[in-house]
C-alpha cells in the first residue's frame, strides 16, 4: 500500500488585516464533513486524509511564515520567533524578480513533518518563467514513490499556476513508470463563505476523467488502439468494451479476414446511445469515421485489404502496411481469376504467377501490378522475417507510398 501524498499550492492571502500577514481562516466542509477552521486548504486536507507527505508549491512571496507557524502550533510546538520573522520579512519583500530562495526552508519543511517538501516556482508572467515552472513542477516526481496515492489541492496561489499541476498529473498517469494513482483534485470555494457560512471543498477529479477520454481518443484515431477507451466504457457498457478490445487485438495482430469481420461489427455501435455524454461524443464519431473509411458493404476483399493497407500507411504502421498491401495484390489476382481467395494453395499459385516464371504467367497479370509486387516483396520479407536490406528507412516508406498510388488505379 502506497503513501497518501498531498500536493498543494500556497498563496499570499487573504490576510487577517492590513497590518499583518497572518492568513484569514475559513471554515471548510468536505461533503457532509465539517473540517473546522483553517488558514489554508492543505492544512485541513492533511488532517482529514491523514496525509503521509505534503508537497507545497508556492512563490517566494507566498505565506511561508504562516505555514511554519501553523504546523508548529498544531504539533504542540512553539515556533522560533527569529525564524518566523526572518521568513516573514523575506517573503514580504520578495517579488517576481527575486531568486527562488526562502530562508529557513528546512525548518519550514520540518514543521509540516513527514519528510514534506516545499517547492518554489516563478510567478509565471513570461514564457520563460512558464517553461521554468513546467520543469520545476514536473520534477516533483522525484519526491514520489511507486504506488503513491496523490491528493491534489489547487485552491491557493495565482489562478494560472494550478494549471501547471495538470501537466504533472497527465505525465504521472500516462508516462511515468511509477504506479501512481490520483484519487482527488480538490478546490476550496472560499468565495462561497459569505453565502453558505463555510467554504465547500469540491472534487475536480472529473477533469482527469476527461483527459483519460482525450488520451484514449487520440490512441484510437492515430493508431487504431481502443484499449484505453475499452477500459473507460467497461462499467457502462460491457458489450461495447469487449468489441473495442477485440477490435484492437485484431488490428494489432493484422489478421486481415478477422479485421474485415470486426470492422463490420463496429458499425453496430456507430450511433449508440450511452448514459453519459463523453462516450457518445468520442466513441461514435471515431467509429463513424472508421466505418466511412471501410464501408461495411464492400464485397471485394482485395479492395478492403488495399484500403486497410492505405489506412495503416497513413497511420505510420509501415510494417503492417507492407504485409497487407502484398496480400491485397494476391487477393486481387485470385478474384480476377475466379479463385477462392482464402485458399492457401490458390494464394501460393498466384505468387508464382506474379513472379512471372513463364510467358503464360506473365500474360495473366498487369505488368505494373507485377512490377509493384516484385518491388515490395523483398521489403515485405525484410519486415516479416527481420532480414537485412540495403534500402534505408525513408526509401522503404517512399516505395510503399508510390506503390499504393499505382495499386489504387488497378485495384478498384
Amino acid at each position: 500500500m502506497g503513501r497518501k501524498v498531498l500536493i498543494s499550492f500556497l498563496g499570499t492571502g487573504p490576510f487577517e488585516s492590513k497590518e499583518t500577514r497572518t492568513y484569514k481562516t475559513a471554515r471548510y466542509h468536505l461533503g457532509d464533513a465539517d473540517l473546522g477552521d483553517y488558514p489554508f486548504v492543505s492544512a485541513a486536507l492533511k488532517e482529514y486524509y491523514q496525509i503521509d507527505k505534503v508537497i507545497l508549491i508556492g512563490t517566494v512571496h507566498s505565506m511561508w511564515e504562516e505555514v511554519y507557524r501553523w504546523f508548529n502550533v498544531k504539533a504542540g510546538k512553539s515556533e522560533d520567533e527569529t525564524i518566523y520573522f526572518d521568513i516573514a520579512e523575506a517573503c514580504e519583500k520578495a517579488n517576481h524578480l527575486s531568486e527562488l530562495v526562502v530562508p529557513h526552508q528546512e525548518a519550514i519543511e520540518q514543521s509540516i513533518g513527514n519528510d514534506s517538501k516545499m517547492v518554489l516556482i516563478k510567478y509565471g508572467i513570461t514564457e520563460q518563467e512558464i517553461r521554468e515552472n513546467t520543469n520545476i513542477i514536473l520534477g516533483i516526481q522525484k519526491y514520489l514513490n511507486n504506488h503513491d496515492e496523490l491528493i491534489v489541492d489547487v485552491t491557493h496561489s495565482f489562478r494560472s499556476l494550478p494549471l501547471f499541476i495538470m501537466n504533472l498529473l497527465i505525465y504521472l498517469k500516462n508516462v511515468s513508470q511509477k504506479d501512481i494513482t490520483i484519487s482527488h483534485i480538490h478546490y476550496g470555494m472560499l468565495e462561497m463563505s459569505k453565502e453558505l457560512g463555510f467554504a465547500p471543498i469540491i472534487d475536480l477529479k472529473a477533469t482527469m476523467d476527461v483527459n483519460d477520454w482525450i488520451t484514449g481518443a487520440y490512441s484510437f484515431v492515430e493508431f487504431g488502439n481502443a484499449y484505453k477507451i475499452s477500459k473507460l466504457i467497461a462499467q457502462e457498457d460491457k458489450g461495447v468494451s469487449t468489441l473495442l478490445n477485440d477490435f484492437s487485438n485484431t488490428m494489432n495482430l493484422n489478421h486481415l479476414f478477422a479485421i474485415q469481420g470486426i470492422s463490420q461489427r463496429l458499425s453496430s455501435i456507430k450511433e449508440k446511445k450511452y448514459a453519459t455524454v463523453l462516450p457518445e461524443l468520442i466513441i461514435n464519431p471515431i467509429v463513424g469515421e472508421y466505418i466511412k473509411y471501410f464501408p461495411v458493404n464492400e464485397k471485394k476483399h482485395s479492395v478492403f485489404q488495399l484500403k486497410l493497407a492505405k489506412w495503416q500507411l497513413e497511420h505510420k504502421k509501415y510494417a503492417q502496411a507492407l504485409l497487407t498491401i502484398n496480400e491485397s495484390i494476391i487477393t486481387y489476382i485470385c478474384e480476377s481469376q475466379k479463385l477462392d481467395w482464402d485458399d492457401f494453395d490458390n494464394r501460393e499459385g498466384v505468387k508464382g504467377i506474379l513472379k512471372g516464371y513463364d510467358a503464360e504467367s506473365r500474360s495473366m497479370v498487369d505488368p505494373d501490378l507485377r512490377k509493384v509486387y516484385k518491388q515490395l516483396l523483398p521489403l515485405r520479407n525484410c519486415t516479416a522475417h527481420t532480414m537485412e536490406t540495403s534500402k534505408n528507412i525513408q526509401d522503404i516508406i517512399k516505395t510503399l507510398k508510390e506503390s499504393m498510388t499505382i495499386l489504387e488505379t488497378i485495384i478498384k
